[in-house]
């Protein structure tokens, strides 16, 4: 009997803490704009300053830090990475000059896999990311 008193005073305590804590950061927060409105004796509007600010130039929508957004396209940049050269046909299918670098399929190229060789394009693939270098006649 001891021992369930005691837990539930001690549960008793914890909310009454936290109740507290939570009542001094509120009235905290709150309070000067409460005191501002008590002494201009004005009812209380809270939708005057929502969304209002002394800056009269309109919001900035610059693409800094677009780089991280996951659907931005970047196969532009993995494309500068790569210099198709040559497609050769040999008897057991294409290779072709990539970077200075003769390669097959299923060769790796700066951590690309060679995909497919075709006789005026090489698709090279790294986990969802697909680049397609076409042969410039």
């Amino acid at each position: 009997m001891i021992r369930e008193k005691t837990i539930v005073l001690s549960a008793c305590l914890v909310i009454s803490v936290v109740i507290f804590e939570a009542v001094s950061i509120l009235s905290r927060d709150y309070s000067p704009f409460i005191n501002e409105m008590v002494q201009d004796n004005k009812p209380m509007d809270y939708s005057s300053n929502v969304g209002k600010t002394n800056d009269t130039q309109p919001v900035s929508l610059e693409s800094i830090g677009w780089g991280d957004d996951i659907f931005f396209d970047r196969s532009n940049i993995y494309n500068s990475w790569f210099k198709l050269t040559g497609i050769t046909q040999f008897e057991d299918g294409y290779k072709a000059i990539i970077n200075g670098e003769i390669v097959h399929e299923l060769n790796q190229v700066r951590g690309f896999k060679v995909k497919e060789i075709t006789q005026y394009r090489v698709i090279l693939e790294r986990n969802q990311y697909s680049v397609t270098l076409k042969l410039e006649k």
